[in-house]
């Protein structure tokens, strides 16, 4: 193999994969039609970043080896049909990374919420404990410089979607993965476009415990109900190791969140149960290595949360502006509550950026009343040419989320609310988005 092509090349790991490949000495090129930071950034230092967005057939040629299928290509993908026309090799990204990692150690994080966090923080673990292990994760940290490492490493560590690996391949990437040991840290409905009923969502995760094999370890959040349920109902002791977990001791003081491990009190660099829950996983997990208290309390104490997660863009005695990848309804939720616990004195504004399929249909976004239940003020930030293209009627989407919310369409008017409310402090913001607010930054608010 000399060749080759991925299409959807600006995939949060994909570009990662990309840089590898390259790296090791294959000829590599790319496509798709949106490339956004970092990837951007990171294509564009190598060489690999395309010189146009979009999709180009004529790209796929005879001559190349392997075409590496990203999530979002669709089945009418221009490139994916030139190349099944050809009868090119294809694989998507999930199946390239089991096969690589097939003869390896694979533990798989796995959940409708946390995942990233505590895929990271066990990466983190890992590289403190000086273990060698290859991982494939959704967004970079402090001390993760790649979303996508592969050596010789014995040990492999994923962020396991549940999300089909694509369409070629309509399974949960976790399940593509095929985990020896997995973590499951809760379940919310998401995904709606895939998954129209909670009832379909949840056969997503019946799949994932379904490729759990003879012996294998599942760490499970014994918090909540419905993965207890999956797994009584899936897992059979004695067959496989279902271990559940609970959340670390805590406390809070002065803004500051500390965590008891063992007879050892730590201070660490987030906020919010969730969080702590996550990191209740990852510590029992390293149980399984015979980590002792003190080493994880060392881990947790330098542990930085992965990109985008409780990031502040500003902060003094009574003005804080947060930013935040919270975007579903649990997520919103958890990440609103972590701040009010933690900054009690501000009053908070909620801004929630409606951007994903899902958060944009009307039956699904009515959950989002009560998970911004707990801010003062609840804005909602839509651009419209974005709901157009994914079939959303905003007006329905305003009668869903009710009365109390303060709507905003265009950038420079949120911008300049966003401004406005910083002059009359005591005041919170909390930006959350899995988007990007239409390229908001810090310098857009504070003047």
């Amino acid at each position: 193999m000399k060749r080759v092509h991925l299409i959807g090349i600006g995939g949060s790991v994909m570009h990662a994969l990309a840089i590898h490949l390259w790296e090791a000495g294959y000829e590599v090129s790319g496509s798709d039609n949106r490339i956004e930071e970092p990837a951007r950034s990171r294509l564009e230092a190598v060489g690999l970043l395309p010189p146009a967005e979009g999709w180009y057939p004529e790209k796929i040629t005879p001559s190349i080896d392997l075409v590496i299928v990203g999530m979002h290509a669709s089945a009418d993908n221009p490139e994916l049909r030139r190349a099944q026309a050809l009868g090119l090799s294809l694989r998507d990204m999930a199946d390239f990374a089991a096969r690589a990692a097939q003869h390896k150690h694979r533990i798989v994080v796995a959940g409708s919420h946390g995942k990233t966090t505590a895929t990271a923080l066990l990466i983190h673990a890992f590289q403190k404990l000086g273990i060698p292990i290859d991982w494939l994760i959704g967004a970079y940290t402090g001390s993760i410089p790649t979303t996508f490492r592969l050596s010789d490493a014995s040990t492999f560590i994923f962020e396991g979607d549940e999300y089909p690996a694509s369409v070629l391949n309509a399974q949960p990437k976790a399940a593509v993965y095929r985990p020896h040991w997995l973590v499951l840290t809760g379940i919310a409905w998401d995904h709606v476009n895939i998954y129209p009923t909670p009832e379909r969502y949840l056969q997503a995760f019946e799949h994932i415990l379904q490729t759990l094999p003879k012996a294998g370890l599942c760490l499970y959040n014994a918090t909540d109900p419905t993965v207890k349920m999956l797994i009584e109902k899936h897992l059979h002791p004695g067959w496989h190791i279902p271990i559940p977990y609970q959340p670390l001791p805590f406390l809070k003081k002065q803004g500051q969140w500390f965590v008891r491990v063992g007879r050892r009190v730590v201070a660490v660099r987030f906020w919010g149960r969730h969080n702590i829950l996550n990191a209740s996983a990852v510590w029992r997990l390293l149980q399984e290595f015979f980590v002792e208290d003190k080493d994880f309390a060392e881990i947790l104490s330098t542990f930085e949360l992965p990109e985008r997660r409780q990031t502040i863009w500003h902060r003094e005695k009574n003005r804080l502006v947060v930013r935040d990848f919270a975007h579903s309804p649990s997520k919103v939720q958890a990440t609103i509550q972590a701040l009010r616990e933690t900054f009690p004195e501000l009053p908070l504004i909620a801004v929630l950026e409606l951007h994903t399929y899902s958060s944009l249909q009307p039956f699904y976004a009515r959950q989002y009343q009560k998970a911004l239940r707990g801010a003062q003020k609840k804005w909602i930030y839509v651009n419209e040419k974005i709901a157009w293209e994914k079939g959303a009627n905003v007006e329905e989407l305003r009668m869903a989320l009710g009365k109390d919310v303060r709507w905003f369409s265009n950038r420079e008017k949120l911008t300049e609310a966003l401004q406005e409310a910083l002059h009359h402090p005591p005041v919170a913001l909390l930006l959350m988005s899995s988007g990007s607010f239409d390229g908001l930054t810090p310098n857009h608010i504070l003047l």
